[in-house]
């Protein structure tokens, strides 16, 4: 039988990350995405009120933390930018210089 090996095997002198920033990013939008979804699960299944803001509370911080991480991908242009809404003001500049 052959004795397990030592931690130190592993080892080694390279100075180039064995893993993508892109792949840690991917990674930790989906542990946040599961962190936030078990905190609405909680706050949704919990009969104590002191206990479901906590949880509401929670859930905000973690949406903020989240949105941090898509801004850091799509200024990385790993991720696309989300459709937003259309600037009401600039479309009605727009109409009016064109009548």
């Amino acid at each position: 039988m052959q004795p397990p090996l030592s931690s130190d095997v592993y080892i080694t002198d390279s100075t180039t990350p064995p893993f993508s920033d892109k792949l840690a990013m991917f990674h930790m939008a989906l542990l946040t995405s599961a962190g936030l979804g078990n905190y609405s699960t909680a706050a949704a299944s919990s009969q104590r009120n002191d206990l479901m803001l906590n949880y509401e509370r929670l859930s905000l911080e973690i949406a903020l933390y989240a949105k941090d991480g898509a801004d850091i991908m799509i200024q990385n242009v790993w991720l696309e930018q989300p459709p937003g809404t259309l600037d009401k003001e600039q479309l009605t500049k727009t109409k009016n210089q064109n009548s």
